[in-house]
Parts: structure tokens; C-alpha cells; sequence
């Protein structure tokens, strides 16, 4: 590669290959005037404020609006989130009683609400809660601009730019999509912010979590996005433009020969069956899993229902909001996890802050068994919505039996009081558990007595297996899924729960990486989720091969003693299979 190419490495967010002129978005914050106010200016601080959030939620409301008359039901609900906020007793009383209390203009007084809101966000563990803090900046922002009298909203960037920006909102990702962009970068997010969520949903390319490229371009500069790699390369010379045009074109071609493909089964020339299903958090992301010829939500992340609020989802909105993921699938299965809320989180309903460890405190299925309010109302409304489909529960987290039998008691009772009260649910609702930690793995054999099925969460089970934070940047290198102990240790669970004739799924993003595919299904995998765009591409590798041929591949590498000698031997059979133009398909459980 040429030196005069900067190549910059992020998070790939959505996959793809962007060529582009930059289009930079300034999104540098409003400066906010400070000032003390008389008595009387009080009540007039406080109409403004309700002015300016009534004049920001309208102006959502017409974002939806026009999402719903160009592309229907399917990709608007991410801005519903933006609108609870603005309702939010949280924000909007606090900033309120700043301007009354302290005698402090609107616009003050909301950013230390924001503020405040956002310094809780900094304290969670888990990256997924902790990108909800930049929700709260969003909403602020944009009330504060409109208190100003600023434009809001985004400006339109001409066709096959890539924007480039410090982060992006939903709105604005929304906004892009009507306007044909060709990529996003962004200095700020994750995998699990909005606007990735929202760049996967629109299959625009994006790389984010680049730190400081705004500072490296400017509006015109030439760049490439590879939202496969992760990486921006910004000013590359007309040899490397065209190396990755001839990339994204083989990719296109390759991607619409796969997509034929998807309504045929993932089996293998010798009639082995693998079902692939898709990783899920939003209702809006379910049409892409069709399209891209998922068999089903094969985990389904109820945690969504608890951002960005601070009271909890009545059971009304878990029954109306599972009832509809039902009805989208159209009969396909849809196992919903019941919520997978860290420590951090947990602060918000009263449980004990403060935790050392968050990550391996009080969090998912023992939140749950503390909280059993919580719990119930989270089954009365996933049972209430069971009639409109195929549902399936899963208890994330489980350590052994005695969790186990716990949540299935209060299951048991909140199926009686429904019984009692006359709901109508499906009586034989399949209920399994995430094997994420070991002590589950090492006793499948036991819990596969009372367990009905079993996914495998890599994310959880590699790092405590292994003993590593795996987004930690001094030990992160140790995170490797062909790991022999880690290998063994799924070939263990797959064997102890088919001796008991248990289906074995794996959700984690193991299962979404087709370098991995042949490995798992030489291992016995049942079921396979993960993110969407990763379906047809894993798909297309087990159909070209024979499972008689992965099994020995399997077995062979078990008995390799290092993470590199089993990469080795698998990129070697792998290489045979598929072009790799196609990168790998990511996604997190």
C-alpha cells in the first residue's frame, strides 16, 4: 500500500465497501448560554423549555413520518426512543426545578440535566446501556438548538458521499438513508449505538470508534469505508481505488448469487440440516433477517424495552412489543432471552450499587431471581404474546440447576395466575438456558434434564473461560475463539446434550464468522444465530461441503495443542470454500 494512504482501524459496524467523497457533518456542540434570571422570568424559562421539547418531538415525529411513507412500518421505531426521552420525568423535571430553584435560564439548566443523566451512563460496565448515553446528548442537543432558534436537522448530503462525523443520530442516519449515501465513518459508537443499528438495518457501510477522523478530513476528501475490515483508508491513490472497486464489485456479484440462495436450507451435499437463525434487538431489524433468509430470531435481546427510561416497561408494552416480533415472522420461531441486565443497570430499580465486578455480580438471570416483580412482569407479557406465534423462552446466564428450577418456578406461578385470570398462552413453550459460563457447560448433562434446548453465548463463555476481558487492550489478544479449550469445551455441550436428545444452538459471534462455520458444524451444532448479513455467506459454506468432511476437520483440529496451529489448519480447508472479499460476519450476544 502506498504511504500516502492513512489507514485508519475502527469497529466494522456494517458491512460493506464504500468509495466516496467525504461529506463532514459538524456536529460540534452548541455553546451553551449561562445566566441568572429574575423571579419573574421563571414561569417564561419554563415555556420555553416545554416549547423547545414540544418543537423537537414534532420534529421526530415528521422524521417517522416521512420513514413510514417511503419505506412503511419497518425502520422508524429507534426515533420512538428519542421521543420517550423527551418525555422523560428525569430530564424534563430536573432541568425544571434548576430554573426555578436556582433562578437559571432554559438552556443551563438543561445541560446540567443532560449532564447529570449522562455521568450515570459513564458508570455502566456494559457497552451496550453505556451507549445510550449518547441518546441523552442527542436528545439534548437537539432540544438546545431548537431553545436557541438553530437548525436541527441534519444537512442533506449529495448522493454517494460517505459522512463523516464525531457521531451520528438516529435522525440523521434516517436522513442519510433518504438521501442515498454511499458510507458512514464516525469518530464515536459502537456495534450497539443506534446509528450502527440503524447503518445495518438501511445496509449502508459503516466504520465507527475511529477516535479522530473528523480531524483528519475534510469535505471532499477522497476515502474508502470497509465496513468488513473496519478500516478507513483516507486519500488512497488510483491503485488502491481500484483494487477495492474490484472488491466491492466482487462482493455485489457474490452477494447477489448468495441471496438466490435464501430460501434454500442450509444442508450439506450429504442431507445434514443446520438451521440459521438471526441475532435480533429491534423489531425494525427483522425484515433484513427475512430478506437475508433467516429461519427464525434465534435470540431475541429484551433489553431494548429498558433504555432510555428510568421507570421499567409496564407488561402491556412487553405483551405488545413480543406480539409483534411474532406476528413479523409469520410463523417462524422467535426464542426470546429474558432481560440481560448488568449490575450497573440494576441500580435503577433498587438493587445494590456499586459492584466491583459488575460483569460477574448481580446481573441476568440472578437480577431476575432478586427481583421477581420484575421478573414476572417480563413472563405475564412474553406468555400473553405466545398465541401469535412460535415463541420460545431462554434464561441467559444459568449457573446450575438450582437457577435453573428458580426461574421455572416462577414461571410455573405466573402461568397459574394467567390461568386464573383467563389470558389465553401456549402451554408448552419451549424454555432452554445460555450456557455462558462453565460451571453450565461442565454440567449439561444435568441441566439438559430439565432444560429444553441450549444456545451456546461465546461472547461470555470465551472470557470466563479463559479468564479475559475481552475488550480490555492488554489482554484482548487472548480472546480466540479456536482456542482448544474453548473448542473442547462446546464439543462437550453438544455431545452431553444430544446423549439427552436437547437441540444445541450457538448465538454468540462465533456462530456469525464463516471461517469458523465448517467447525461448528463438524461439532454438531444444531442451530446457528447471528447477525443477518452473515446468513446467506455461512449458508453458502455449508452447502459446500459434506458434514463427513467437517467432522474430520473438527475432530483433527481438536487434537492441536495452540489457538495458531488450529487457525492454521482451518484457514487452510477454508480457503478452498470462499473468496475473501466476503470478510466475516459480526455480531454480539
Amino acid at each position: 500500500m502506498s504511504e500516502a494512504v492513512q489507514q485508519l482501524t475502527g469497529i466494522g459496524a456494517s458491512p460493506g465497501i464504500a468509495i466516496g467523497r467525504v461529506h463532514l457533518l459538524d456536529r460540534r456542540r452548541v455553546k451553551t448560554p449561562k445566566m441568572h434570571i429574575a423571579p419573574e422570568a421563571v414561569d417564561v424559562e419554563i415555556a420555553r423549555l416545554d416549547a423547545a421539547i414540544k418543537q423537537s418531538y414534532e420534529q421526530l415525529e415528521g422524521i417517522k413520518q416521512r420513514l413510514r411513507e417511503a419505506h412503511g412500518e419497518d425502520h422508524f421505531r429507534i426515533l420512538e426512543a428519542h421521543q420517550l426521552i423527551l418525555k422523560d420525568e428525569h430530564l424534563v423535571d430536573p432541568a425544571k426545578r434548576l430554573i426555578h430553584e436556582e433562578r437559571i435560564n432554559a438552556e443551563w439548566a438543561l445541560r446540567r440535566a443532560v449532564e447529570d443523566i449522562k455521568a450515570i451512563f459513564d458508570r455502566i460496565e456494559d457497552d451496550y446501556f453505556r451507549e445510550r448515553r449518547s441518546d441523552v446528548d442527542f436528545v439534548g442537543d437537539r432540544i438546545l438548538r431548537n431553545l436557541l432558534g438553530e437548525k436541527v436537522e441534519a444537512l442533506t448530503p449529495p448522493p454517494d458521499a460517505i459522512v463523516v462525523a464525531h457521531d451520528l443520530s438516529p435522525a440523521d442516519t434516517a436522513g442519510f438513508y433518504r438521501a442515498a449515501i454511499a458510507g458512514i465513518a464516525t469518530d464515536a459508537g459502537g456495534l450497539t449505538s443506534h446509528s450502527a443499528i440503524m447503518a445495518r438495518a438501511f445496509e449502508i457501510p459503516a466504520v465507527v470508534g475511529l477516535d479522530h477522523v473528523t480531524s483528519l478530513v475534510a469535505t471532499g476528501d477522497l476515502i474508502i469505508v470497509d465496513g468488513i475490515r473496519g478500516e478507513v483508508l483516507v486519500s488512497p491513490p488510483a491503485e488502491v481505488v481500484q483494487d477495492y472497486r474490484g472488491r466491492a464489485r466482487r462482493r455485489v456479484a457474490i452477494e447477489q448469487e448468495l441471496l438466490r440462495n435464501r430460501e434454500l436450507p442450509a444442508e450439506t451435499p450429504d442431507e445434514v440440516r443446520v438451521r440459521l437463525l438471526a441475532n435480533v434487538e429491534l423489531l425494525d431489524e427483522i425484515p433484513s433477517a427475512l430478506a437475508h433468509g433467516a429461519e427464525g430470531v434465534g435470540l431475541y435481546r429484551t433489553e431494548y424495552l429498558f433504555m432510555n427510561r428510568t421507570d421499567l416497561p409496564r407488561e402491556e408494552e412487553h405483551l405488545a412489543h413480543a406480539r409483534a416480533v411474532l406476528e413479523s415472522l409469520g410463523g417462524l420461531p422467535a426464542t426470546f432471552r429474558t432481560f440481560d441486565l448488568g449490575g450497573d443497570k440494576a441500580a435503577s430499580i433498587g438493587a445494590p450499587t456499586g459492584e466491583p465486578n459488575p460483569a460477574l455480580g448481580l446481573r441476568s438471570i440472578r437480577l431476575c431471581l432478586r427481583e421477581r416483580g420484575l421478573f414476572r412482569t417480563q413472563l405475564r407479557g412474553l406468555l400473553r404474546a405466545s398465541p401469535a406465534g412460535k415463541l420460545r423462552l431462554m434464561f441467559p446466564m444459568v449457573s446450575g440447576m438450582g437457577e435453573l428450577r428458580q426461574a421455572k418456578g416462577v414461571l410455573e406461578e405466573v402461568k397459574e395466575e394467567l390461568r386464573r385470570e383467563g389470558h389465553p398462552f401456549q402451554e408448552d413453550i419451549p424454555v432452554g438456558i445460555m450456557v455462558e459460563l462453565p460451571a453450565a457447560a461442565l454440567t449439561t448433562d444435568l441441566l439438559a434434564r430439565e432444560a429444553e434446548f441450549f444456545s451456546i453465548g461465546t461472547n461470555d463463555l470465551i472470557q470466563f473461560a479463559l479468564g479475559i476481558d475481552r475488550v480490555n487492550e492488554h489482554v484482548g489478544y487472548l480472546y480466540r475463539p479456536l482456542h482448544p479449550g474453548i473448542l473442547r469445551t462446546v464439543r462437550f455441550v453438544i455431545d452431553a446434550a444430544h446423549a439427552a436428545k436437547r437441540p444445541v444452538a450457538m448465538c454468540g459471534e462465533m456462530a456469525g464468522d464463516p471461517s469458523f462455520a465448517l467447525v461448528l458444524l463438524g461439532l454438531g451444532l444444531d442451530e446457528l444465530s447471528m447477525n443477518p448479513t452473515a446468513i446467506p455467506l455461512v449458508k453458502s459454506v455449508i452447502r459446500s461441503v459434506t458434514a463427513k468432511s467437517a467432522r474430520e476437520l473438527a475432530l483433527g483440529v481438536l487434537d492441536l495443542p495452540t489457538p495458531d496451529e488450529i487457525e492454521e489448519a482451518v484457514a487452510e480447508v477454508m480457503d478452498k470454500h470462499f473468496s475473501a472479499d466476503m470478510g466475516s460476519g459480526k455480531g454480539s450476544a
